[in-house]
């Protein structure tokens, strides 16, 4: 063939594609319309989407940056301007993004996101607090006095863990650092994150065939062992540290968006941590959680027995009265006799006092 017939086929663009085995994500809630319509209230649920109503309205004065960022909407779009005062008293320095897409759940935090004209993800600077009913403030690691603005690109393997897998190029996630997205992207962590490709389970149901065959075509996180079991939330959940180590490394030959529920994490990643005796014990990272609960006497005790979802549902939110209830019912299972033995206000309520809230290192 010659040459410049290689050349041109090189140049034809690769079609984006879900990732193999992958169904639409919606398709669950046609025979699951239950859990499928208790998991959307979930943090998990809503932890990425398209901003379709405009965020309140507001202005935060960054002193580190000597920087004013405005929220305001232009034709219906939401915008986030920032300006400094020039030595004559006028605004000057300014630049307007306008605000696409949203992640975190907005429990705790949300931030905002860009698309520029080349289609990479922009993370804007600016963050809505939930706490003290709710305020703008800086994005982590923004409150700087050199912070990184309207620069800092959105990786693979930065919304590998804040949305369900895009469908992408095959080959296309071999680069944890790519910065390249598709038009379309998912709203969300999905049933398929946890549960793995759902079109084998889906074509079961379709051919009719045997419940025992619908159900083995389909991951079930709650039979598989402690330690995978445990993974599934690990892919996320497990941050051993963010400086100055690398927190992981994907394993040369994976892809960002390459793991599957029930295998070995090991064999996706390699995790890194601080040497014992550096001083770092207690550190307490934003997604360290699982971490943490493998040090506890809780999970020390039940000899692997325990697990993220001994008290956490995946399935539903669970805050307020009712989030206490649920996970005092947890502790009285192993401690029947620790709520008459503890007076609490609200009453039989264990977090409190053995879970106290901790602001991240």
């Amino acid at each position: 063939m010659p040459p410049t017939i290689l050349l041109l086929l090189c140049l034809v663009p690769l079609r984006a594609q879900a990732p193999a085995g992958y169904v639409a994500p919606g398709l669950c809630a046609n025979c699951h319309a239950a859990i499928a319509d208790r998991y959307r209230s979930t943090p998990m649920a809503r932890s990425f989407g398209t901003v379709r109503q405009p965020p309140p309205p507001g202005a935060f004065r960054h002193h580190a940056s000597e920087q004013l960022f405005t929220l305001f909407n232009r034709g219906g779009q939401p915008m986030l301007r920032r300006q400094q005062i020039g030595f004559d008293g006028a605004p000057s320095n300014v630049l307007e993004r306008k605000l696409d897409y949203w992640f975190g759940s907005g429990n705790h935090a949300r931030s905002f996101v860009s698309r520029n004209a080349t289609g990479d993800l922009i993370e804007l600077p600016l963050t809505w607090y939930a706490e003290n009913g709710g305020h703008w403030g800086m994005s982590p690691a923004y409150d700087v006095s050199q912070h990184a603005g309207f620069s800092r690109k959105i990786t693979y393997r930065c919304m590998s863990c804040h949305n369900a897998y895009p469908a992408l190029p095959p080959g296309a996630d071999q680069w944890e650092n790519a910065t390249r997205w598709p038009a379309q992207l998912p709203e969300g962590i999905d049933c398929q994150r946890c549960h793995g490709p759902g079109q084998r389970h889906v074509d079961a149901v379709r051919l009719r065939k045997p419940a025992v065959a619908v159900r083995a075509a389909i991951v079930n996180p709650a039979k598989l062992d402690p330690v995978r079991k445990m993974e599934v939330c690990l892919q996320c959940h497990l941050e051993t540290t963010n400086a100055p180590l690398p927190n992981s490394l994907i394993r040369r030959g994976r892809g960002v968006f390459s793991y599957r529920p029930g295998e070995p994490l090991e064999d996706y990643a390699l995790y890194f941590d601080h040497a014992p005796g550096t001083g770092q014990a207690d550190k307490f990272e934003f997604a360290s959680a699982p971490y943490r609960l493998r040090q506890s006497r809780c999970f020390l005790e039940s000899r692997g027995a325990l697990t993220c979802t001994t008290c956490h549902d995946p399935h539903r939110q669970q805050a307020g009265a009712a989030g206490v209830a649920r996970y005092a019912a947890v502790c009285r299972s192993c401690h029947p006799g620790a709520a008459e033995s503890h007076v609490t206000k609200p009453p039989d309520d264990c977090v409190s006092c053995h879970m106290p809230r901790r602001r991240p290192s």
